[in-house]
């Protein structure tokens, strides 16, 4: 199942990347979580009312946890914790967390595993990716059909 991806060219003239050419992936679709939990259901015992109950949990039990300082980490998926951007200040006393905490983010670290061939850590979930240039495509109905081939199959629309 390959990543798609497009060229672009870097156009920014204070740039040092400037007039060079690069990657950018490229979504095809979206899918909805009704969908990941009917795949899920197909390769499990579980059924698809019990895996959409599970995942749409998740996001709560994860904001919940976070919010006590824990990093949760979901095996073969990674990590995620809560991380701050903020303003600094001169002194411990001068520090107000209403005025000097800008922003709450989401960090997310893939999980590792480590190759056997060449002994360097990769991210699991990017083992055995390929690619494919979008615009050496033929056609919208060629990468339609690339999409289709490469998506695990997901529920017919009533």
């Amino acid at each position: 199942m390959p990543v798609f991806y497009r060229l672009y060219k870097n156009n920014n003239k204070k740039s040092q990347a400037y007039n060079k050419w690069y990657a950018a992936a490229v979504t095809t679709k979206t899918v909805t979580l009704k969908e990941v939990a009917e795949i899920i259901q197909r390769n499990c015992s579980l059924k698809r009312s019990d895996v959409n109950a599970v995942l749409t949990e998740l996001p709560e039990v994860l904001k919940d946890m976070m919010q006590t300082g824990v990093r949760v980490k979901i095996d073969g998926l990674g990590s995620f914790k809560y991380g701050l951007k903020s303003i600094g200040t001169e002194t411990v006393t001068e520090f107000n967390s209403l005025e000097n905490i800008m922003k709450v983010r989401v960090i997310f670290q893939p999980e590792t595993v480590v190759d056997t061939a060449t002994r360097k850590r990769r991210k699991a979930l990017c083992q055995g990716v390929t690619f494919m240039d979008v615009n050496k495509m033929a056609s919208k109905a060629a990468l339609d059909a690339a999409v289709t081939e490469a998506t695990p199959e997901t529920p017919s629309q009533p």
